[in-house]
């Protein structure tokens, strides 16, 4: 089996950087990331669940990194996601889902939005609604309350620096790009 050796380019994007990455393939970008600290943190009952994830990267002086835990039971959560089959599966769905009484997990990441002077929490969650069966949805994160409890977990990123970027070829949709410090 042979193996496709990675080409280093450097490629404009919209963000108005200029960055250096490796493209292992058309599609894909990647970057060797510099991992720090890791913290865990405990989402008591009633806790607004993106807010005191920020709140826990101020206190810990934690700008990015990746949520690899994210579980939990949610009083209520808000997400991008469907209640019904939809007509273009290609296109980003545009519908808001709001359910209640449901546990979950799910994984994200932290981003410092140098512009605003605030983190952006960007979590996608999988929750079973609890009186339905165990109904599903899926999808991008816009809020949550904590229910019983909800557990986190962030791995500090220190380098390379991690932005959010409309992406023309996803819609306009804000994709990771990582961008190296100097």
């Amino acid at each position: 089996m042979s193996s496709i050796p990675a080409a280093v380019t450097t490629r404009d994007f919209l963000c108005g950087y200029r960055l250096r990455f490796t493209i292992t393939s058309a599609l894909m970008l990647s970057a060797e990331l510099r991992i720090g600290r890791r913290i865990g943190i405990v989402l008591q009952p009633g806790d607004d669940v993106l807010q005191s994830i920020s709140d826990a990267c101020v206190a810990h002086d934690i700008r990015q990194g990746f949520i690899p835990v994210f579980v939990g039971a949610f009083r209520a959560a808000r997400f991008i996601a469907s209640h019904s089959p939809i007509d273009d599966q290609e296109t980003p769905l545009k519908e808001v889902v709001d359910i209640a009484y449901a546990e979950g997990l799910g994984s994200g990441s932290v981003t410092w939005d140098a512009a605003a002077q605030r983190h952006q929490i960007h979590v996608h969650l999988v929750a079973g609604v609890k009186d339905a069966a165990a109904a599903g949805f899926a999808g991008h994160l816009l809020s949550a309350t904590t229910h019983y409890v909800a557990e986190v977990v962030i791995d500090e990123v220190i380098d390379p620096q991690m932005v959010r970027v409309a992406d023309p070829d996803a819609f306009g949709i804000e994709n990771l790009r990582f961008i190296p410090r100097e």
